[in-house]
């Protein structure tokens, strides 16, 4: 894991000056060191957080030709498959990190290297003979990537700071990311908070030729794949099998590091599958958080309870509402994107924690989507009519924003008037899954938004603002095409979703000693209305007010009744 970033201005020589200002603004995500390259017209960058090959793997790396060179966020987890490939056709890598195979496998490939790759990342692939530059993203779109335009070419970077030095003089807000962010709390798509810089989409791949020419391309899309991978009439005793078989291989690959790794345990059952996979482990540790409130549920309890079962040293954290929300800042500048799921504050003290003593965790990220965990995945067919009124062509779900419901008055003309822009893009994505069951339909359009976009990205952040790197075993697609491929008693059964992951769960314990296996899904909630209560209205409104993004969007004497009605218990206010 790391930070990478880089300009190509086919024929313009590159500010080596801009390079330095790109790698500081990305300095948190790799505290172990810093790379550059430069070759005229090209320059890369990379701040590293060592993992694998912890003397020897600094970025930028080459092929042993000297005509490629890369730099890469993120892990190569079959990367000892193809050493020992190469090593057969003698072929000796530069580095025995594990994304030292891109530059090879690059220059043997250009057009079709990247599936050979499994795993997560974010890369820049460079021919020096070709002056072809490759940036691609991985399938599920774990890691990420952005991009913008600069005169003469294109500019890359892991996060919207790094591109910060090149359009902060003429930078300005997109009003309609800004508003498909204020009904969803996150935005599904390329569009981001500022004018000019985009994200490169899961499974997409961008070249820059010499000409000057931009080809955009998708070399794997979720969407084909689970056509091909249909409904198939597992067996139960089957289809635990292979999930047995598909969980072992993911993890065994996660596992590669030359750092001890260590779990975030919640108690649920994500969690709980993945701290069975690491019982035993050496230096295996996990961390769980919880409130002291009991205004939301607290996970505290049942994560000890499995970790003392499986021997697993647990650190717990108490956390005061009050204190968590002094953490504001921090996570604003961290989260980068537009993302405001109140839970990367608790993420936030998870991710400084771990990092006192490691550089890696496993996170349970993706097996509710992967295997129908969420309760909006059970059919309602006349919720749903009702919901498809409000935007045809989207199948009824994820069509209601958080806004709806708030009178117009709350926001200014211009952002109401973007108001139909993101259910016109949820709308695209669910007709690209036309022909699909309806179950799968849902999933599909939660990974390439919710997940990617939310979970994913507040993963990545609040995370690497402490320079440590999270995992996600549940996201080897592999294991996410086997999800969809499940029948749906396999996947929900009433209210219960989950339901082989479950059957898995059970096999291992009683239920009476992991009640995960039987419980319902409870999500991980933040006291967002005790923090509002104990900070006050008045003072609330005021540190908003101050903000001049909030005076652009918000009608200020409608914003202050609402936090008034919010600091008072109005649960829809705090929404």
């Amino acid at each position: 894991m790391c930070g990478i970033a880089g300009i190509y201005t086919p024929g313009h020589a590159i500010d080596s000056s801009i390079l330095d200002q790109m790698s500081q603004r990305l300095a948190h995500r790799g505290p172990d060191g810093a790379g550059q390259f430069i070759d005229h017209d090209l320059g890369f960058v990379h701040t590293r957080l060592s993992i694998v090959d912890l003397a020897g793997g600094a970025q930028p790396l080459f092929s042993p030709s000297g005509r490629s060179v890369t730099v890469a966020n993120g892990e190569i987890y079959n990367a000892p498959d193809i050493f020992r490939d190469l090593a057969a056709r003698s072929i000796t890598p530069t580095s025995h990190s594990d994304c030292a195979v891109i530059p090879i496998l690059a220059e043997q490939d250009t057009a079709g290297f990247l599936p050979k790759l499994r795993g997560m990342f974010a890369l820049a692939v460079f021919d020096r003979d070709q002056r072809r530059l490759v940036l691609a993203r991985d399938r599920m779109g774990i890691k990420p990537l952005y991009i913008c335009r600069v005169p003469h070419g294109l500019a890359f970077a892991s996060e919207i700071k790094g591109l910060w030095p090149l359009v902060s003089a003429q930078a300005t807000m997109n009003p309609a990311a800004a508003m498909a962010f204020l009904q969803q709390n996150f935005v599904i798509g390329r569009e981001t908070a500022i004018h000019g810089i985009e994200r490169l989409m899961p499974g997409e791949r961008i070249d820059l030729a010499a000409d000057g020419q931009i080809r955009t391309s998708v070399w794997w899309s979720l969407t084909d794949e689970a056509r091909s991978a249909r409904e198939t009439d597992w067996m139960q005793t089957d289809a635990l099998t292979q999930f047995d078989e598909l969980l072992h291989a993911s993890m065994s690959e996660h596992r590669h590091a030359d750092v001890p790794i260590g779990l975030f345990l919640s108690g649920g059952i994500d969690s709980s599958i993945l701290a069975y996979q690491q019982a035993g482990a050496p230096d295996a540790h996990a961390w769980t958080v919880g409130f002291n409130t009991h205004s939301v549920h607290d996970e505290r309890a049942a994560a000890q309870q499995l970790a003392e079962r499986l021997h697993i040293p647990l650190s717990t954290i108490a956390l005061r509402p009050e204190r968590l929300f002094n953490r504001q800042v921090m996570a604003l500048w961290a989260g980068d994107d537009l993302m405001g799921d109140a839970a990367c504050l608790p993420t936030l003290e998870l991710a400084q924690a771990a990092s006192r003593s490691h550089k890696v965790v496993f996170s349970g990220e993706g097996g509710d989507e992967v295997f129908a965990g969420y309760g909006r995945y059970r059919p309602v067919p006349v919720q749903r009519w009702l919901r498809a009124l409000l935007k045809p062509g989207s199948g009824g779900f994820r069509t209601r924003g958080r806004l709806d419901r708030t009178p117009r008055v709350l926001l200014t003309s211009e952002f109401w008037r973007q108001d139909d822009i993101w259910r016109d893009t949820q709308a695209e994505y669910w007709q690209q899954s036309s022909g699909l069951d309806l179950m799968t339909r849902m999933q599909l359009l939660d990974m390439q938004g919710w997940l990617v976009e939310d979970l994913l990205t507040k993963l990545d952040r609040m995370l690497m603002a402490y320079g440590v790197e999270g995992r996600v075993p549940f996201l080897d697609h592999r294991m996410v095409l086997f999800g969809l491929s499940l029948p749906k008693h396999l996947r929900r059964q009433g209210r219960l979703g989950k339901q082989l992951l479950r059957q898995w769960l059970a096999k291992q314990s009683a239920a009476s000693i992991n009640p995960a296996a039987t419980a319902r899904k409870k999500g991980f909630t933040v006291p967002v209305g005790d923090w509002i209560r104990s900070v006050g209205a008045h003072e609330l409104f005021q540190a908003l007010s101050r903000q001049a993004v909030i005076a652009e969007m918000f009608h200020l004497p409608a914003l202050r009744q609402c936090v008034q009605q919010a600091a008072l218990g109005d649960r829809s206010s705090v929404d």
